[in-house]
């Protein structure tokens, strides 16, 4: 069953992973957490999952389809029309190519399929003719291949190019790229293929997009995506085709296409395409979770810590920014101590603490408050910061028509890891929760 969903909410929460995750799920149901890494990395080697993420300047021909420049043999640049993200894995739904299609002892036509892996299949034949064009023995036919000339709508029948064929031969090399003695030899290519063809069993695909609110979607999809809609794909009661831009073929979206999306819900750069979105997608919210820091780490409860940091943040700009819990997991505490080369101990964990707040939060604060400090320190912690008394320069400012003079608010250097000289780690504790503080009251 194809799904369309879009994993939201503030940076840092695991959007990408619970999208990696739910991909996996609809391809491959029921696999253990502890398998879903090496399965994802298998699934994205066959085509099944195709990642893409969206940016500003992204558009209809990064999406879709668009020219390209290209390199012939004879050093010369042409111009080709060559299909995006979204057509390749159309184009892997409509006509699966893959291992799960095969299994060794299979026979198509003449040929007995002997070794199946992802990339390819071995065929040998069965033919004795000595004078046959296919030949004894064994020979590896490429999936790349088989998806090459269907993504750009060509059948079976271009690869059976012998004999006297030779123009046909040459525009099917210029258009593939592929050299013109392929073409004279590629019997085995066309069995499979044919097969293909001959048996389109509906295979699903997974299109996932990270950050897929920073692009304009109508730039990117143009009028795409209205086949996204379950009753405007193939087989559907309002079933509904366009014609592509470039390459001007018909074009409709497969029943078995599923897309995972993930959204910054911080990044309202691009509020507008959210009403887009959501009358095409199930929003899964995917919130701040504190269960996933630790209680005690750094001999400090890096939890209540960060709830507490929350709680401020929420109190004065929503719940749509908060901070994600990623960065103060132990998982990845523990790989920046190891990456910054603090100490295996309390102290080492409490620097990896202090880098983790000084380097990642108070800077997105900075962001998301537009450096009020005030703000800034009501979340963060008052102490944490000292202001350099600019007093001495109000005659001045007075003179220029300034009424005061602004302080200038910068974190301390006492809680700077990276300043061996300055850090001073009893004074940073005792700004920070003991363990257990959560759970009290």
């Amino acid at each position: 069953m194809a799904v369309m969903k879009v994993f939201a909410g503030p940076p840092g929460t695991g959007k990408t992973w619970r999208a990696a995750r739910e991909a996996v799920d609809v391809l491959r149901p029921g696999t253990p957490a502890a398998d879903v890494q090496r399965v994802h990395q298998e699934l994205v080697e066959q085509g099944l999952i195709v990642w893409v993420t969206f940016h500003p300047s992204y558009s209809y021909e990064d999406f879709v389809e668009g020219y390209r420049p290209a390199e012939t043999p004879e050093g010369n640049v042409t111009y080709a029309i060559v299909p995006g993200p979204l057509l390749r894995a159309c184009a892997t739904a409509d006509m699966p190519v893959g291992p799960s299609r095969f299994h060794e002892g299979q026979r198509l036509g003449v040929y007995t399929v002997t070794h199946v892996e992802p990339g390819g299949v071995v065929l040998s034949s069965t033919t004795q003719r000595e004078d046959a064009v296919t030949g004894a023995g064994r020979q590896f036919v490429d999936f790349w291949t088989i998806r090459l000339f269907r993504e750009l709508g060509l059948g079976a029948g271009d690869m059976r190019l012998g004999g006297q064929r030779a123009e046909e031969r040459r525009e099917v090399a210029r258009v593939t790229g592929l050299p013109t003695t392929f073409l004279t030899n590629s019997s085995r290519h066309a069995a499979v293929y044919e097969y293909l063809e001959n048996d389109p069993q509906p295979t699903p695909v997974v299109l996932v997009i990270d950050e897929i609110n920073r692009a304009d979607l109508s730039r990117v999809f143009g009028e795409l995506i209205t086949l996204l809609e379950f009753d405007k794909r193939q087989g559907a009661s309002e079933e509904r085709s366009v014609t592509l831009t470039y390459s001007g073929k018909p074009f409709s979206v497969p029943a078995q296409l599923s897309v995972i999306g993930t959204m910054n819900t911080a990044d309202k750069s691009l509020s507008a395409v959210d009403l887009a979105l959501r009358r095409r997608f199930e929003f899964i919210l995917v919130p701040p979770d504190p269960a996933l820091t630790p209680e005690s780490y750094g001999a400090v409860d890096i939890r209540a810590l960060y709830t507490a940091i929350n709680r401020r943040l929420a109190a004065l700009n929503g719940s749509e920014n908060l901070v994600g819990h990623a960065d103060y997991m132990e998982t990845k505490l523990e790989e920046l101590r190891i990456r910054e080369g603090y100490s295996d101990d309390d102290d080492g964990r409490l620097r990896a603490v202090a880098h983790t707040l000084r380097q990642k939060t108070v800077p997105f604060l900075a962001d998301l408050f537009r450096a009020d400090w005030r703000q800034i320190r009501f979340v963060a912690g008052p102490g944490l910061f000292e202001t350099d008394d600019l007093s001495d320069l109000a005659d001045g400012l007075q003179d220029l028509g300034h009424s005061e003079a602004v302080g200038l608010v910068k974190a301390a250097d006492w809680w700077d890891p990276a300043i061996p000289a300055a850090w001073n780690a009893g004074r940073f504790r005792k700004l920070c929760p003991a363990p257990g503080t959560l759970g009290q009251g």
